[in-house]
């Protein structure tokens, strides 16, 4: 009988000091490709650093899908714990009440605070928080920076004569000097000029650099908090013009999906490529492999028009709003120690992204990362965020309408000013309904 008794005792002793079970943090994705991978990296090393909390990562599909699903669970109150998002989704997911907004109380003690992030940002950030939440809280944790770079092709545009000193191109300095350095590279070439993404099954590199164009000559979708189309029917037909001209002289491809984009550019049958800085690791895994047949560098997208403002986006970090099943202040310290953890982590920069954490932008080893220290600097300081209007942004119903008017125009199949006109009427509509 004593032995039994020190036996229960034992196991009774060994209950006692036996460790807790971590906190368990369900984590939503929409991050493919290069982005999923570090991603996972990064989610693994968190997991692994400490044994307090454990992330399980469910990635979902990028765009509508992922926002329709975030709201869906609001709605349900079966919601992640934590969850990317995109800046220029905030509009839309802030008046839904799809997100919680942070004190900043709760950014302190994860060892956060605003003024640890790109300025432009913040700002941004604040201001959509105010417009449609009522707050001067954030409703997201900056993660990065990602915007519109100038991919080139070094080989091709040395041997074109068409490199300064520094082998940078050319005739950057301005639309007209672009298109006529465009058009001798056609030439010497041989090659596609620019290889772009013109397709209407994917229209949102199109509206890119639309956007870069638009925004670059002074052009702005808001006026005095609302919907206005005054600059769009100047500066915007006249970037869309500009567009049409160069597909028709032959300097961008007609019909060209993102995936042949890209292609054409790797394969080395383009002089340049106009895409986002997520297409870095691209280049830097093939050159490393060496299956890449040329030299290349990435520049921060030229000043083409007034100033050299480039469409930007930000993913965020943020905790969605759940009224039916809140989570408890245990839940929300988890995710934001998870949150700071993934914010200063200089991999996700090797995917080619700006960091918004500024102690990790202004580090040695983010300013040494090849090709992201040839364009980054400059590029923080040209971002041009998506319109604060909840029709805008990713996921938004704005697409559509690109897709069906703006990319025939530029493919040649549409009157400009007329395909604008039908855009715009599109917008109108949406904002109605808002």
């Amino acid at each position: 009988m004593k032995k039994l008794t020190l036996v229960f005792a034992v196991v009774l002793g060994l209950r006692a000091y036996a460790p807790a079970a971590p906190l368990e943090l369900t984590y939503w994705d929409f991050l493919g490709g290069g982005d999923g991978i570090r991603m996972k990296q990064i989610v693994e090393a968190f997991n692994q650093s400490q044994s307090d909390i454990h992330v399980t990562e469910s990635t979902l599909t990028w765009g509508e899908p992922f926002y329709t699903k975030v709201h869906t669970g609001v709605v349900a109150g079966q919601t992640p714990d934590v969850m990317t998002y995109h800046l220029s989704h905030f509009p839309a997911g802030i008046k839904a009440k799809d997100l919680r907004p942070f004190t900043t109380e709760e950014l302190a003690a994860a060892g956060l605070k605003a003024s640890d992030f790109q300025a432009s940002l913040v700002q941004r950030s604040l201001e959509i928080s105010k417009t449609y939440g009522g707050t001067d809280q954030l409703f997201g944790v900056p993660l990065d920076m990602h915007t519109l770079v100038l991919y080139y092709n070094k080989t091709a545009l040395g041997k074109a004569g068409l490199l300064d000193a520094d082998g940078k191109p050319t005739g950057v300095d301005g639309l007209a000097a672009f298109t006529k350095m465009l058009t001798e590279a056609k030439e010497k070439t041989h090659l596609i000029p620019v290889s772009a993404n013109i397709y209407s099954q994917d229209p949102a590199s199109l509206w890119r650099m639309w956007y870069t164009f638009f925004v670059q000559q002074g052009g702005d979708f808001v006026k005095n908090g609302q919907l206005s189309f005054d600059d769009v029917n100047v500066q915007g037909i006249k970037s869309l013009q500009d567009m049409a001209d160069w597909s028709k002289e032959g300097l961008i491809p007609k019909n060209v999906g993102y995936a042949s984009m890209v292609a054409l550019f790797t394969a080395g049958r383009s002089d340049f490529m106009i895409n986002g800085n997520w297409e870095v690791p691209t280049l830097v895994d093939l050159k490393k492999s060496g299956k890449l047949p040329f030299d290349y560098g990435v520049m921060a997208f030229p000043k083409l028009y007034n100033n050299q403002e480039t469409w930007a986006d930000s993913h965020q970090l943020a905790i969605p709003n759940n009224d039916k099943t809140p989570p408890t202040p245990e839940k929300v310290a988890a995710a934001l120690k998870f949150i700071a953890f993934v914010v200063k982590q200089v991999t996700w920069a090797s995917g080619g992204h700006i960091p918004a954490y500024l102690p990790v932008q202004e580090s040695d080893t983010f300013k040494q990362m090849v090709p992201n220290n040839e364009y980054s600097a400059q590029a923080a300081k040209d971002m041009a965020f998506e319109p604060t209007l909840p029709i805008f942004g990713v996921g938004g119903p704005t697409f559509v309408p690109i897709s069906n008017f703006l990319v025939p125009a530029v493919n040649g199949q549409a009157p400009v000013a007329q395909s604008m006109k039908q855009f715009t009427d599109e917008l109108e509509k949406f904002q109605k309904q808002q």
